[in-house]
């Protein structure tokens, strides 16, 4: 049992380390609202390598090539890591390509990760603001269309932008994104906040820093003056710095081990027993702005800075008959590129779980009852998606609620991924879990198999991985006391 509860706690926290890695993507991928159409053109091609460090150790390697084409530019990025959890390396690496005009606007981009036994991938091409995009993952391809705001740019032009306008210390400049490992439209905003002298190995250059805010998360850059990262610093001590190509690739013999359980979780002085059992619970919050998290609603209740949870009372509620038809409840029953609810591998699965099962909450147990017993529970660096899940038969938590969330909709049942802390030996871990429509929305955790979830499952955000990059700005501020 313990052995089962160290693979738990280890998932809960591997979840949050591949929030981070998807953030140095996010702000590390295509960008902007100022206009870039006065930079002057690069004619020679840029070549830079970094080193990847988390708290000092390094991690891995990235690089990145920006070479002019004759009407725009051709950028290729990758990195290469490799995790330790218990005991078991995970490497990791990601590709991307992108093209643009002159303008640094995207016309195409291709993305690739790759892990031991997962790989997912995403290639788009612009047509105005339209994005075509496939995906392959699962041993799948699908296609979609994405309707964009506008032509995302691309934040390398951010490089040669700072460094040929003169941009106002101080000043904020908005860079409208789209991050193509999450497939979503974001905007970051850039504040230059000065210049300084950087120490970077044996030599100290001059540097512009600048500062990108997205969504609550701040990362530093430090640029120099020919446009080229120095050093960059993400959330909770992830970084890059700049070093020559062979020091770069050269890796420690050992894979570092990030322990997880210590660097993530967030301690209380007060001791739960039994959780399970508790019918409601109230903690104090600190650290963190309320207002960018959704803690009332449903089974939770904000007042200032004290949140009660009261778990879910099943036999209040009129229980659905599946399937849902709702249409205020659609958007919970549709497909999405890493919710396959509409694929037939799925929707055949689900047919035999339920094997004709028409209530809601029995078709829910069933469901989860079996994502539980066949998804073995490993920490799993991927982008989560039902298929690839229902290939591998294995994953954390967020590959457990995207499978039950695709067979849950593929039966009938509105269901949602929701993101937020729960107790865990002594302490309070980063984690996901579902919440499906029964006549009222009730927390469902196929991890841990409960249902509905006990009282220590605090809801901070919901949505898929797009909106789970949201919960990193708790990282190392939130405090939590146990009332």
């Amino acid at each position: 049992m313990i052995v089962k509860r160290s693979i738990i706690t280890a998932i809960v926290g591997f979840w949050c380390v591949m929030n981070f890695l998807l953030l140095q993507r996010q702000l590390a991928a295509p960008p902007s609202v100022i206009t870039v159409r006065s930079t002057e053109k690069l004619t020679e091609t840029l070549e830079e390598w970094w080193g990847v460090f988390y708290r000092g150790e390094k991690i891995g390697f990235a690089s990145q090539v920006i070479t002019p084409k004759t009407k725009g530019y051709k950028l290729y990025d990758r990195s290469t890591m490799n995790l330790n959890m218990l005991g078991t390396v995970q490497p990791t690496m990601t590709e991307l390509e992108m093209e643009a005009n002159d303008d640094w606007i995207l016309e195409r981009f291709a993305f690739e990760l790759r892990s031991k036994e997962i790989r997912f991938s995403a290639r788009g091409q612009m047509n105005g603001t339209k994005l075509q995009l496939t995906l392959d993952s699962g041993s799948h391809q699908s296609s979609r269309e994405l309707s964009l705001r506008q032509a995302p740019y691309l934040l390398a032009a951010l490089k040669p932008y700072v460094v040929t306008q003169q941009l106002e210390t101080g000043k904020k400049f908005l860079f409208p994104t789209f991050d193509p490992s999450t497939l979503s439209e974001q905007v970051t905003t850039v504040v230059i906040e000065g210049r300084e002298q950087l120490r970077i190995a044996d030599r100290t250059e001059p540097a512009i820093r600048m500062r990108q805010s997205f969504r609550g998360i701040s990362v530093l850059s430090w640029v120099d003056g020919q446009g080229r990262t120095l050093k960059e610093e993400s959330p909770a001590g992830f970084s890059i710095v700049r070093q020559e190509m062979s020091t770069a690739r050269s890796l420690p013999a050992r894979a570092v081990s990030l322990d997880l359980i210590a660097q993530t979780a967030v301690p209380v002085a007060t001791k739960l027993t039994d959780p399970q059992i508790q019918r409601a619970l109230r903690l104090k919050l600190g650290g963190v702005n309320f207002a960018n998290f959704r803690l009332n609603g449903g089974r939770q209740k904000l007042i200032q800075d004290q949140l009660e949870i009261r778990r879910e009372d099943l036999n209040g509620l009129s229980l659905a008959k599946i399937p849902v038809r709702d249409t205020r409840l659609a958007s919970y029953l549709q497909p999405t590129p890493f919710v396959q609810a509409d694929h037939p591998k799925i929707q055949a699965l689900a047919a035999q779980i339920l094997n004709g099962e028409r209530d809601g909450y029995r078709a829910a147990i069933k469901i989860k009852d079996w994502v539980y017993k066949e998804i073995a529970k490993q920490p799993t660096v991927s982008i989560p998606n039902a298929l690839e899940v229902l290939q591998t038969r294995s994953g954390d938590c967020n590959e457990h609620t995207v499978l039950f969330n695709a067979l849950a909709r593929a039966a009938g049942i509105p269901a949602k991924t929701v993101v937020g802390v729960v107790y865990l030996r002594g302490a309070f871990y980063y984690h996901a879990w579902s919440e499906v429509w029964l006549g009222d929305w009730i927390s469902l955790d196929s991890v841990l198999n409960q249902f509905p979830a006990d009282v220590t499952h605090v809801k901070f955000l919901e949505g898929e991985i797009d909106r789970q990059i949201e919960i990193l700005q708790l990282i190392g501020n939130l405090k939590i006391e146990i009332l």
